[in-house]
C-alpha cells in the first residue's frame, strides 16, 4: 500500500504517474482527512487494473483535479480540498514507486 496527503488549489491538479507491476489486481483511490473513501456512488474517484487508459509503455497517469480537465484517466475530488490517498498492489511481482506532482489544470494536456 502507498498512503499519502494531497491538497489542491481551486486551478490545482495532482498528476500521478506509475507503472503498475504484474499483479492480481490494482486499484488508486482518494480518501477524505480520515482515510475513509470519498462518495464512490455519486462520483468517480476510484480506478484499477480494468477502468484504467495505460499508456503505450504499460504506464497510467492519474489526474486528480475539481473539475475533468479533459484527459484520461482523471478523478474528482468530489468537493474536497484536500484528502488522502491510496494506491495497492495486490499479489505483485515488484512494488514501484509512483511519482507525484502538483501542477496547473490548464497546463495538463501540455504534460
Amino acid at each position: 500500500y502507498y498512503h499519502s496527503f494531497w491538497q489542491l488549489g481551486p486551478d490545482e491538479a495532482l498528476v500521478i504517474d506509475a507503472t503498475p507491476p504484474q499483479c492480481e489486481y490494482w486499484n488508486f483511490q482518494l480518501n477524505n482527512y480520515w482515510m475513509a473513501s470519498l462518495d464512490y456512488r455519486y462520483y468517480n474517484i476510484n480506478m484499477n487494473k480494468h477502468t484504467a487508459q495505460y499508456r503505450p509503455d504499460g504506464s497510467v497517469r492519474i489526474v486528480v483535479a475539481h473539475s475533468d480537465p479533459g484527459v484520461p484517466n482523471w478523478l474528482t475530488t468530489a468537493g474536497h480540498a484536500l484528502g488522502t490517498m491510496c494506491f495497492r498492489w495486490v499479489r505483485a511481482d515488484a512494488h514501484p514507486q509512483p511519482a507525484t506532482r502538483v501542477v496547473k489544470v490548464a497546463d495538463i494536456k501540455s504534460l
